[in-house]
């Protein structure tokens, strides 16, 4: 098989068996007393297994307390057995502890280790964990529910057939992720190092544009449906990697709101408070949609007074500049707050001569473009990734 026969990729089951989960994977009860003395290097609790990444990519160190004493080895796949609403199972290409409110899986000799984490992610089992999990705020999945799990597995020379090509379907996800990491640091870099230049005069937010604040309202306000006649209220959680996101949004009527803010193309919604640090003052433009959208109280908008102010504003905002612009203005307060005053009072220094500022916005804005489009050709990479899992298991 090859990649560009995914599309119109079909599988012959007729001679796949249905098995129990348990019957092809256990789970591995091996610990540690004295993690030193055995050589242990790598730490992993939950935060450390990204959403839906068949990859586990992040550890802490033994430098680090921690009272772990679970085991696993390479190859293993560590499922969140926590919140498995939060999708997390990844293989380990490293060997270590882990927390308790992770499970380890580990291939017995009927199933080939390579074609297990893709046996896990996927929606089928995922669901499965939800359904069987127990607990109020903090679910979890015991292994012996999820050893009654059943799917097809295919004889062992077909899985090595699909465990190749699903990981040359991962190739080539991590490698268009690798092309975008290097894109992103062209960019950033760009800004930093021509678009900012640190002998030039400062330029105030303020002289950009004007800042905006957010809708304040109380809970019995909300509404359940919206229509031409109400707003959808951004909140603090739509606001991450410099898009808008509309997940769990609130709707207020029209009247709670001034005309003033309802957000207009070009403008840039801001966190203006959260419990991070890292999340407070980040921004992303609003495109116009057909409705009527503003921002809670927590946020706040920036309208930029002309397009020149907007496009050099949507590449400041990125830049590491602004960033430590944030995290000094927070560095002397326990609440991670901002005012709109600290937002206007921001201020870089950028280059003097507009000629090349605006050549230099320009050569942005089409490095923008081109990591857009990168960024769809990945999530579209991705989708067919879980079709395909989905497909076969």
């Amino acid at each position: 098989m090859t990649i560009e026969s995914i599309n119109t990729l079909k599988i012959d089951k007729s001679n796949w068996t249905k098995v129990k989960f348990g019957a092809v994977v256990k789970e591995p009860k091996e610990s540690t007393k004295n993690p030193v003395a055995d050589g242990i290097v790598h730490v992993v609790g939950l935060e450390h297994i990204d959403k839906e990444d068949i990859h586990l990519r992040k550890s802490a160190t033994l430098e680090d307390s921690t009272t772990f004493t679970k085991r696993f080895e390479v190859g293993d796949v560590l499922f969140g057995r926590r919140r498995a609403y939060l999708k997390k199972a990844a293989q380990a290409a490293f060997s270590g502890i882990c927390s308790g409110d992770i499970t380890v899986f580990r291939a017995k000799k009927k199933l080939l280790p390579s074609l297990l984490p893709f046996i896990v992610q996927n929606e089928k089992f995922f669901d499965y964990a939800i359904k069987h999990s127990a607990g109020g705020l903090s679910p979890r999945v015991k292994f012996k529910d999820l050893a009654n799990y059943e799917f097809l597995l295919p004889p062992l020379d077909q899985q090595a057939e699909l465990a190749e090509l699903l990981w040359a379907m991962d190739g080539v996800i991590e490698a268009e992720k690798v092309v975008l990491e290097k894109l992103n640091a062209v960019y950033l870099s760009k800004i930093e190092k021509e678009l900012i230049n640190k002998t030039s005069n400062k330029v105030y937010f303020k002289t950009l544009g004007d800042v905006i604040r957010g809708v304040g309202y109380k809970p019995k306000q909300l509404l359940e449906e919206y229509s031409d006649k109400t707003c959808i209220i951004l909140r603090s959680n739509n606001i991450f990697k410099s898009k808008i996101n509309y997940d769990n949004i609130k709707i207020l009527d029209l009247k709670n709101i001034k005309p003033l803010q309802i957000l207009t193309d070009g403008d840039f919604a801001i966190c203006m408070s959260n419990g991070s640090k890292e999340l407070v003052g980040k921004s992303a433009i609003y495109i116009h949609e057909n409705q009527n959208i503003s921002i809670g109280s927590f946020c706040a908008a920036f309208r930029p007074k002309d397009n020149y102010s907007k496009m050099l504003l949507q590449h400041l905002f990125s830049s590491e500049s602004y960033r430590y612009a944030i995290k000094r203005i927070l560095s002397g307060s326990a609440i991670n707050n901002l005012k709109p005053s600290d937002i206007e009072g921001v201020s870089i220094r950028i280059h003097n001569d507009e000629k090349i500022v605006k050549k230099l916005l320009e050569e942005l804005s089409n490095l923008v473009i081109n990591k857009n489009k990168l960024k769809n050709k990945l999530k579209a990479s991705q989708a067919l990734q879980k079709s395909l899992i989905n497909q076969i298991f």
